[in-house]
């Protein structure tokens, strides 16, 4: 059951032209999923003293999936990135209708209605997930499953939350992995976020999707392919993908596939649903 009880305490004030963004943000999806649903947006306040503007689409107690949180994490902010991304916003609509899933989509710090000030690093936002991500885990009575999704930069901040213990399984999807760019997005701290997902697909208790296109404009597919050698060498090749031998994460390229998933839209979406449902866990 969903407990949305601190949301009727909320205040969300948007200007007019943020305002009018997240019309034609959600207009846009409606027309593209032919969907009707308009999350709610709620403000968190957090430890450090600011709050996150996050959009919920809540799940009815009792339906299959509601005790299952996704929590999705946007492009950079420098750049634009916020929680009414496209991409996100399929993912979050996918999630919620096909898998009857609570789905969370904040604005990091400086963004929308989030207050607070964004870092160079990255660090900063990438604490503000996990605070986040417990806060969402609080509103879900009895919740045994967490997915957290990664967007270019979003996915750096993804691979830096670790898989729980305890009785949520983790599922984590990193997609579109922003590789070459990673110097300029974490002030070079480059190999910090190397090493946290090296960790994370290691980890016994996750599981891990990394998904990315071969026209990515940022990444050539080359650098992809020596990346995922990196992260391990020791992997099967399958008709789905590449897994990596020992661990239980997944490596999907999708052919044609930009960094934006321009026209790739339903393919992105059934290759993250069918790993999903791979997971007996999940349905």
């Amino acid at each position: 059951m969903f407990d949305g009880s601190a949301f009727g305490k909320s205040e969300v004030r948007l200007s007019p032209s943020y305002s009018n963004h997240i019309k034609i943000s959600v207009y846009f999806m409606s027309v593209q999923l032919g969907s009707d649903i308009i999350p709610e947006t709620v403000v968190v306040p957090l430890s450090a003293g600011h709050s996150l503007e996050v959009d919920v689409y809540t799940e009815l107690a009792g339906t299959p999936g509601a005790q299952k949180v996704a929590v999705l994490c946007h492009p950079w902010s420098w750049l634009g990135g916020c929680k009414d991304d496209p991409v996100l916003r399929d993912i979050a609509v996918t999630l919620h209708t096909r898998f009857k899933m609570h789905v969370f989509v904040p604005n990091t710090r400086s963004v929308g209605n989030s207050t607070g000030r964004a870092s160079f690093s990255g660090r900063s936002e990438a604490a503000d997930l996990e605070e986040l991500t417990q806060w969402c885990l609080s509103k879900v009575e009895n919740a045994n499953c967490l997915i957290i999704v990664g967007y270019s930069y979003g996915a750096l901040l993804a691979s830096c939350h670790c898989a729980l213990s305890g009785p949520i399984q983790t599922y984590h999807v990193i997609l579109s992995y922003p590789l070459s760019p990673l110097p300029l997005l974490t002030f070079f701290n480059t190999s910090t976020y190397r090493e946290k997902l090296s960790r994370l697909v290691q980890d016994p208790r996750a599981r891990v999707l990394i998904i990315f296109g071969n026209r990515d404009q940022f990444t050539s597919i080359e650098s992809f392919e020596s990346w995922t050698n990196d992260l391990q060498p020791d992997r099967d090749t399958s008709a789905s993908g590449i897994i990596i031998s020992g661990s239980n994460t997944e490596i999907k390229m999708v052919p044609g596939a930009d960094h934006f998933w321009r026209g790739r839209y339903q393919q992105l979406r059934e290759a993250i649903s069918s790993w999903l449902e791979k997971h007996g866990h999940i349905e």
